[in-house]
């Protein structure tokens, strides 16, 4: 009888990674072990790694840069690598300094996809810089807003707010630039100021201990009270579909000053999650900013089609 096996599409991505990691090994280890061993000549070291190649290895890695070829990228950043600790804070120099990160601005394109269309987003534009370490990413946003809006109304929740939004899944094509589709789900990384505003040291306290002994209010901004981040990690697969992830492990600072916003978010390469995204190489990345005094909220905002991040 001949064994059945699973199609492909049922084994985990992350378990396909991992074999195809491994497995190519094998080749270079068989065609050196060859040439010591055996003394075969050179031309077989050269067959024998051919096949195994041909056999599978490669075969599940995704050109990404083609995102750029296909039009579903609108622009591309290099990330750069430092070897130092990243710091949580956006105005630390090394966002500024003259060697620092790379920076790219992006225009914000009105949301006229879905309902309710937002035809005129009053931020226009936003920023954007990358690092990495061996362990880290930090991504940041910087835009104008001539207004620091912080808490929510007691009548309406309207805060500023930025995301950023990856696909969980590589392929050479981004998915739809409306948080995913079926089949695309994607990790969304979301700050508001309004929980910032909750997690400064004179408030936390009192916060944590108005949230442990009664319902969230109308005027609250529905931070978590054992959340220790502005960032809200999360998952979708189209509009309406917003998971909240039950592990969040995406830290964030948003600094206002002289009527700029600066943003950073920050989280491990990798990690153990199968709901987030692995940045074991090149990614593609969409940006949206809400501006809480235009009244701005879900679909409401400004939004950057697919960036490549390119990493070193």
């Amino acid at each position: 009888m001949v064994p059945r096996f699973p199609p492909v599409g049922f084994i985990p991505r992350s378990l396909l990674r991992l074999l195809n990691e491994n497995l190519c090994r094998i080749p270079r280890l068989l065609a050196a072990g060859s040439f010591i061993i055996f003394k075969f000549p050179l031309k077989f070291t050269f067959v024998i790694f051919g096949l195994f190649f041909v056999a599978g290895c490669g075969q599940f890695s995704v050109d990404v840069e083609k995102c750029l070829e296909n039009g579903s990228c609108v622009a591309s950043l290099d990330v750069i690598k430092i070897s130092n600790e990243i710091p949580l804070d956006p105005n630390a120099p090394l966002w500024h300094s003259p060697g620092g990160p790379n920076k790219i601005t992006l225009e914000l394109e009105p949301q006229m996809i879905t309902n309710p269309k937002w035809p005129d987003p009053s931020i226009k534009e936003v920023t954007l810089s990358a690092v990495q370490n061996k362990s880290e990413l930090a991504i940041l946003l910087e835009w104008e807003d001539s207004g620091k809006d912080d808490s929510y109304g007691h009548s309406e929740r309207f805060t500023d707010q930025a995301a950023v939004m990856f696909p969980l899944e590589l392929q050479e094509e981004a998915p739809l630039i409306t948080m995913g589709n079926e089949g695309r789900t994607v990790n969304i990384w979301q700050w508001k100021a309004a929980w910032q505003n909750d997690l400064e040291p004179e408030k936390m306290n009192q916060f944590r201990e108005r949230r442990n002994t009664a319902p969230l209010s109308s005027g609250e901004s529905g931070l978590r009270s054992d959340w220790q981040s502005p960032v809200e990690d999360l998952n979708a697969e189209g509009f309406s579909t917003l998971t909240i992830q039950e592990e969040q492990n995406v830290q964030g600072k948003g600094v206002w000053r002289n009527n700029r916003w600066r943003v950073i978010f920050r989280r491990s390469l990798r990690d153990s999650d199968t709901a987030d995204a692995q940045f074991d190489g090149s990614t593609q990345m969409a940006i949206a900013v809400w501006d809480g005094a235009n009244k701005e909220r879900n679909g409401q905002k400004g939004m950057a089609g697919w960036i490549l991040l390119r990493f070193p």
